[in-house]
Parts: structure tokens; C-alpha cells; sequence
């Protein structure tokens, strides 16, 4: 059996996400460690460099870890097919700079010098001090998966992969971007904690499309009923005002579009 540690860490603002991992755990009976930084972050690129920091201290503390961001949710038992060195890969496929997804990281003893080797490329590229203007197609697109990528190609690291779907709900892949399931669907990595600050509309209907459980495309049916406020899977719908929101955040309804959005696995 493929014995490890669930790991993953937060910063005192995010630190109520992980009760959802936790929970998980319990019901699968893995041993699970968050590490609380008292840090806060102003960006998202500072907050990604620490990854392979934490992920590094969890080898250490436990040896055999899976890292994975604190929002992430565990929905059916780890395949015995996981195993270190392994990390998460995007699809549709990306460019190398954001080929893969750092969220799902797998390490144990025996990746502790491309754990280096990737903490000290953020440090030779000073990635945590990048300025706001420091993008390749848009602001945060050069975050620590490049890093990554550089120290494992550098080693010739033979990576194990799961695929992380982005898009196709019939996948087989083992991760889902958003709290979706599919039919193999081991790990949910959601998006929904974006939505308190998220104002523009659009953005708020991708998070919609990713996050939410059914088919997306019943809430234009929701919407067209003009029946009160309707709760279904985890969203709140008020189908007078057409206005939507995740349950959790009630208090921060949206607008409702009927335009299509495109979501790619470009996506953050």
C-alpha cells in the first residue's frame, strides 16, 4: 500500500478551506498536516513560489506526502498508480511555461534535490519580487510551474502524471478544475473561493461553469422559471432579480449572464 501524508498550507485568511480537505481525510484515513503561515501574500506568483517550500518541509516531517492546494477536495480514494515524483498536467495541453499545475504535487525522500533545485531557480529568478507587468498573455501567467519545469527537465525527473481536466466533463482524468465529478474523478481542485472579490461578470459565470456540480446550462432554465429563489447544487438562484451565487457567499450575488464564456485550461 502507498503510504503517505495529505499536506498542504494557508495563510490565517484562507485557513477555513482546509476543513473540507481535512474531512476528507478522515473518512479515507490519511494522516493530514496543514502548515499555517502567518504571512499574508499580496499576489498569487508570491503565494505559488512557496509550494515547493512546503512541499520540501512535508518530506522532511513525514517523508511520503501528497501536497495539494488548501481548496482541493479529496472525493474517492488515491490510486495506488500515485506515486512520487508526481505532479498534475493540464488539459488540453499548454505551452511549457504552464504545462502543468502545482496544486497536485506527490514527493518523497528521493525528490529532495529537485525540490532544491526548484526552490533555488525561484530564488535565481527572484520569481517572488516579479513586477505586476511581468507576464507572457496576461498578469500572473508566469508563475512557479516554470520554475518546476525548469529544475525537473534540468534533472531528467521521470514525472508520474494525472491529467487535470479543465473542460470536458466526460474526461477520464482524476482531477477536475472545479467542484464537478467525473467518472474517474480522484481530486476536485475548485475555483469557487475567487468568488467574494470576483466583480466582473463574466469571470464570476466561469467560476459558475466551473464550480458548479450539475450541468451548467440548467441555469438558463433556472433562470427563464421566474419562481422565487431556487437552491440547487450549492447555488442560490433568485430567479426575479436574475441574480446567482454560491450559497456560501449568499451575501454577494451576481448578475446573470446568457452569454457563453470560454474557459481554457490557461485558466488560473
Amino acid at each position: 500500500m502507498n503510504k503517505f501524508t495529505v499536506i498542504c498550507w494557508s495563510t490565517d485568511s484562507y485557513k477555513h478551506l482546509a476543513e473540507g480537505l481535512k474531512s476528507d481525510c478522515e473518512v479515507l484515513g490519511y494522516p493530514f498536516h496543514l502548515y499555517e503561515i502567518e504571512q499574508e501574500y499580496p499576489n498569487l506568483v508570491k503565494a505559488w513560489c512557496n509550494h515547493p517550500r512546503i512541499i520540501k518541509k512535508g518530506v522532511l516531517d513525514f517523508g511520503n506526502v501528497l501536497f495539494l492546494d488548501v481548496e482541493c477536495r479529496i472525493v474517492r480514494p488515491i490510486p495506488e498508480s500515485w506515486k512520487a515524483p508526481l505532479v498534475s498536467v493540464r488539459k488540453p495541453s499548454q505551452p511549457f511555461w504552464i504545462k502543468y499545475n502545482t496544486g497536485t504535487v506527490m514527493a518523497d525522500t528521493s525528490c529532495l534535490d529537485w525540490l532544491d533545485a526548484w526552490i533555488k531557480t525561484i530564488d535565481a529568478w527572484e520569481m517572488e519580487n516579479l513586477s505586476t507587468d511581468a507576464y507572457i498573455y496576461w498578469p500572473g501567467d508566469v508563475a512557479d510551474e516554470l520554475a518546476f519545469h525548469a529544475a525537473v527537465a534540468a534533472m531528467d525527473v521521470q514525472l508520474n502524471k494525472v491529467d487535470l481536466e479543465y473542460l470536458d466533463r466526460s474526461s477520464d482524468a482524476e482531477i477536475a478544475r472545479g467542484l464537478w465529478r467525473g467518472k474517474n474523478t480522484v481530486v476536485q481542485h475548485p475555483t469557487i473561493h475567487h468568488w467574494r472579490k470576483e466583480t466582473d461578470l463574466h469571470e464570476c459565470k466561469k467560476l459558475f461553469v466551473q464550480n458548479y456540480a450539475g450541468n451548467p446550462d440548467e441555469a438558463a432554465k433556472i433562470f427563464a422559471t421566474k419562481n422565487g429563489i431556487l437552491k440547487q447544487n450549492g447555488w442560490i438562484f433568485d430567479t426575479e432579480q436574475g441574480q446567482y451565487a454560491p450559497q456560501e457567499f449568499e451575501q454577494h450575488m451576481r448578475t446573470w449572464l446568457d452569454e457563453e464564456v470560454e474557459i481554457t485550461s490557461a485558466q488560473r
